[in-house]
């Protein structure tokens, strides 16, 4: 069996993001109060928008390639404990359609590797994916609006 790890947004980065007005793009970071929740990068979890959200654009580390670009993300605008569990989809994913997009590991897409996953498939997706020697690892994006959720790594 197959075993992966989902990797959020580092500690360091959430932090410096809270601290900033604009991103490293010099785009004004939205600060969101709702009654809706939202998916954020560092703890992965649905938070709610009453403790307040940050909106943001965010580069990709991975992959370093012509694949790895900016994207939007959601951040609790309050510290939350970073998100470290292996071999467990994050219910940012979970609760989702999600794009799995598989990378080798000079950072090149494998097209037919990627799948869409929803409805509790996710799991079974990852692992699927991973089967395949050539997948380094793998981004999970909202199937929709594109949005990147987390880095998968092989656990």
């Amino acid at each position: 069996m197959t075993a992966y790890r989902c990797v959020p947004l580092s500690t360091a980065d959430a932090m410096r993001y809270r601290q900033m007005s604009a991103d490293d793009f010099g785009y004004p970071i939205q600060r969101l109060r709702s009654d809706e929740t939202y998916p954020c990068r560092h703890c992965l979890q649905e938070a709610s928008g009453k403790r307040g959200m940050l909106l943001l654009s965010h580069q990709l580390y991975e992959p370093p390639s012509v694949y790895g670009h900016p994207t939007a993300i959601f951040l609790c605008a309050e510290d939350c404990p970073r998100f470290d569990v292996a071999d467990v989809v994050p219910p940012i994913v979970a609760h989702r359609h999600v794009s799995f997009r598989a990378f080798d590991s000079r950072g090149m897409m494998l097209y037919a590797a990627n799948e869409l996953a929803e409805s509790g498939g996710h799991d079974t997706a990852l692992r699927r994916i991973f089967g395949n020697p050539e997948v380094a690892f793998i981004n999970a994006h909202t199937a929709k609006a594109g949005c990147m959720l987390c880095h998968i790594e092989r656990g």
